[in-house]
């Protein structure tokens, strides 16, 4: 699977598509890669090429199957969207190839085979017609070139973040759109308005973008765009360390808000979901695959003891880079995980990631323990009533899903990465709440 999507493969297949179409190979850049045991992996690359003195960026996707049975699965999907069309991201889109020998394929943004309308929300003249409100097609031809698209994030098969700025005429106005498969977009679409109605009872603590609309068509959610930028990792920054209280203002709020939704996020769940990798880090990292596998025992067996916790409300994915940060106002992102948990879930996920996966040196250390008890102490001030008997466990578990995420990623240094998050997993699983 390392050669099959090696950036020399990938030269060779990029050749082939521009043969004859006039536009040069220049540079190819590997952005990202995930490794999903025991069915998949992909790789994510930046291609670069040139015809005269134009130049485009094309986004390649390489996904191989690991084994004959989810190949079988996952060609005869690609094959149903690519049967007799050619792959054209030059002046079409970027139908899937498939490679069975190697049991691999290629196909281009914005191509995606669980997001089929994603093209619609890549073209200008679709969106012009949305974002304007135009029904004449000759006005809608007239007002294309006052909107910009622009692919801000894209995670294949999982979601596709879009900005769409529209020139007023010596203004503009920023609209963010999110592409995701089925009705995930709407689900969100009424998360985000109910939490706006609890914003206002709580002045001050929760800043959210206002949704603007579902587009059901085009499984495309609208929300007006934020000014500022995203919380970064650096541990040291004044940013970093204020993020822990707007996070705790926030989880008080979302708490508190009684938004109903249709999910839960099961304790049993989490862990069920360590246990399937564990074999899979006996292939890779077998201090992993032991230090996991007690760990999980470990788990259970404090999950018999404690009791069980108010269920509520939460983000579902509650993390510092959630945040975006402007006038020291931090508005936050992604309600795409909004379900029904304990209290404690996404307090332990939260602190769970302020742990910096390769510091540059102990004051990050330090500053993330500090935001930790900050961040504990503010939300406790917040919700005195709180019951928390169990946020040990969910640290612990989410540190050791990080050590998964670490597994996957493949990414350089990521064996000692892993390794030191199940160690620090056992400490936090043992240890008291901060004072």
């Amino acid at each position: 699977m390392d050669v099959a999507t090696s950036k020399d493969s990938v030269a060779a297949f990029m050749r082939a598509v521009l043969d004859s179409t006039g536009w040069e190979l220049g540079s190819i850049r590997k952005r990202s890669t995930r490794l999903e045991p025991p069915e998949s992996y992909w790789a994510l690359f930046n291609v670069a090429i040139n015809k005269d003195e134009e130049e485009r960026t094309l986004r390649l996707v390489a996904k191989g199957a690991l084994n004959e049975e989810a190949w079988a699965r996952m060609s005869s999907r690609l094959a149903r969207d690519g049967n007799g069309r050619i792959c054209d991201p030059i002046n079409g889109l970027g139908y899937p190839c498939l490679f069975h020998e190697t049991q691999h394929s290629y196909w281009f943004y914005p191509y995606d085979p669980s997001m089929p309308n994603l093209p619609l929300a890549n073209d200008p003249i679709r969106m012009t017609s949305v974002l304007l409100g135009l029904d004449d097609p000759l006005q809608v031809l007239k007002q294309v070139q006052r909107v910009e698209i622009e692919r801000v994030r894209y995670l294949p098969e999982v979601a596709a973040i879009l900005r769409y700025t529209i020139d007023n005429g010596g203004s503009t106005t920023e609209i963010y759109g999110k592409a995701q498969p089925g009705a995930r977009g709407l689900r969100t679409f009424h998360v985000v308005n109910g939490l706006w109605e609890a914003a206002k009872r709580y002045p001050g603590l929760l800043s959210l973008p206002r949704p603007l609309g579902f587009i059901e068509e085009l499984g495309l959610l609208l929300e007006e765009g934020m000014p500022g930028r995203a919380v970064g990792g650096n541990r040291s920054t004044a940013e970093f360390r204020m993020a822990g209280l707007a996070a705790a203002d926030a989880l008080a709020v979302i708490h508190e808000s009684g938004v109903e939704v249709d999910q839960e996020i099961k304790l049993e769940y989490e862990l069920t979901r360590l246990e399937r990798v564990i074999d899979q880090f006996a292939y890779v990292l077998p201090v992993g695959h032991f230090l996991l596998r007690d760990l999980v025992i470990h788990l259970r067996e404090q999950v018999r003891k404690v009791p069980p916790e108010e269920w509520l409300p939460t983000h579902g994915d509650m993390k510092y880079d959630q945040f975006v940060y402007h006038n020291d106002t931090y508005t936050l992102l992604d309600f795409d995980y909004f379900a029904n948990a304990e209290t404690s879930y996404d307090l332990g996920k939260f602190c769970a990631y302020l742990v910096p996966s390769s510091p540059r040196d102990w004051r990050e250390s330090v500053a993330a323990e500090e935001v930790r008890a900050e961040f504990i102490s503010r939300y406790r001030e917040l919700r005195p009533q709180a019951t928390l008997q169990r946020f040990g466990i969910y640290e612990a578990v989410q540190l050791a899903l990080r050590a998964m995420a670490a597994m996957w990623s493949q990414s350089n240094g990521w064996e000692r990465t892993a390794e030191t998050l199940l160690v620090l997993a056992f400490e936090r699983l043992k240890s008291r709440l901060p004072e």
